[in-house]
């Protein structure tokens, strides 16, 4: 499907920053220095992504003009791909485990995820897919020649998988320039069964001679001692996505009846905002025309209306998933709204409150 084919404008914004707040290689400061966005369809949603890359504020820096990606946006999709690596998974999976042909695979797509995709698109996700599971990029003298020139290497490993029963498809790739390098489909998952797969980074390392600055995982049982025994000495940090969304998990439930509950009050607060406008004479009217209780009335009127849609814009915002959580957003925007209308009452009217 052509691009221009695709309704945007229900994406869901997601803010990605580079996590590290040192330079890997002096130690200075790191900087937010470049703003990147593109969208990316996921099996569930529309997705507006807008990077905040990073570089080293100092000018004695070995290796100044380094870029630090964030590491969750490779986990999101691949480099210059439209459709997010989940997408790919599915595709691949439904092919090769299922048996299912294209069309039919599309028809899943279109019918039961309504995604906006057409049957060469699939076919593109089914070939990526291909590509992933015997990716051996690192080999390449392209790639070993860019890694050669940036210095280092800064290692992000993690296991992707459509479902429980399909093989993991561990992905290993270089965060600073966003290339895969190696990708493997592993139906095994113990640490012996892992380790083989990791070595290949450090060969290649040695290699080119270009040192491994960091790996970046989630936590998954095994992935955190093979990583331990084959980086022996470097530094392991795991997805701060991944441990602040583990963190969160108990107070989905309580998040989840704040958005119902800030729903309930937008709700009845443009309700209220309608039968304002309907009911009241308008607030611009001079008072000669209104007469001065009349026009007393329509200042309280407009207070109260501002009120209201106040209420109703606080009560849709949006906000970061994890670290900033869209139904607390909208509980305090609206306890703002409530302790701003009862200043108003007490003010009956005060231009202050009406500009609240």
């Amino acid at each position: 499907m052509r691009r221009g084919g695709r309704d945007r404008s229900h994406a869901e914004r997601v803010d990605l920053v580079a996590s590290n707040d040192q330079c890997p290689v002096c130690g200075a400061g790191v900087w937010i220095r470049q703003w990147r966005d593109r969208y990316v369809q996921t099996l569930d949603k529309m997705l507006y992504v807008v990077s905040r890359d990073k570089k080293c504020s100092s000018v004695s820096c070995p290796r100044p003009g380094l870029r630090y990606r964030p590491v969750e946006e490779g986990r999101l999709a691949l480099k210059d791909h439209e459709f997010g690596l989940d997408v790919v998974i599915f595709c691949g999976e439904q092919y090769h485990r299922e048996h299912l042909s294209i069309p039919k695979i599309h028809r899943r797509l279109v019918q039961e995820r309504h995604m906006p995709i057409c049957e060469r698109s699939v076919g593109n996700q089914i070939d990526a897919y291909e590509a992933l599971c015997e990716c051996v990029a690192g080999d390449t003298d392209r790639l070993q020649a860019r890694l050669q020139k940036q210095g280092v290497i800064l290692l992000s490993v993690d296991g992707v998988h459509y479902d429980d029963r399909s093989p993991v498809l561990y992905v290993q790739r270089d965060v600073l320039s966003g290339e895969v390098l190696y990708a493997e489909r592993r139906l095994a998952r113990a640490k012996d069964d892992l380790v083989p797969m990791l070595k290949r980074t450090v060969e290649l390392a040695q290699r080119i001679q270009v040192p491994i600055l960091g790996v970046v995982s989630d936590k998954e049982r095994s992935l955190v001692p093979a990583i331990a025994q084959v980086f022996p000495g470097i530094p392991h940090q795991f997805c701060q996505t991944h441990y602040l969304g583990n963190v969160a998990k108990p107070l989905e439930p309580d998040h989840q009846q704040l958005q119902e509950k800030a729903r309930d009050v937008v709700l009845a607060l443009r309700d209220v905002q309608r039968q304002i406008e309907r009911e009241v004479p308008m607030a611009e009217a001079s008072e000669p025309a209104l007469g001065p209780e009349a026009a007393q009335t329509a200042k309280e009127a407009a207070v109260a209306a501002a009120l209201a849609r106040a209420g109703t814009t606080v009560g849709q915002v949006s906000g970061r998933p994890i670290v900033d959580p869209a139904g607390l957003k909208r509980f305090e925007g609206l306890e703002a709204v409530r302790a701003a209308a009862e200043q108003a009452a007490q003010k009956k009217g005060a231009p202050r409150a009406a500009g609240l």
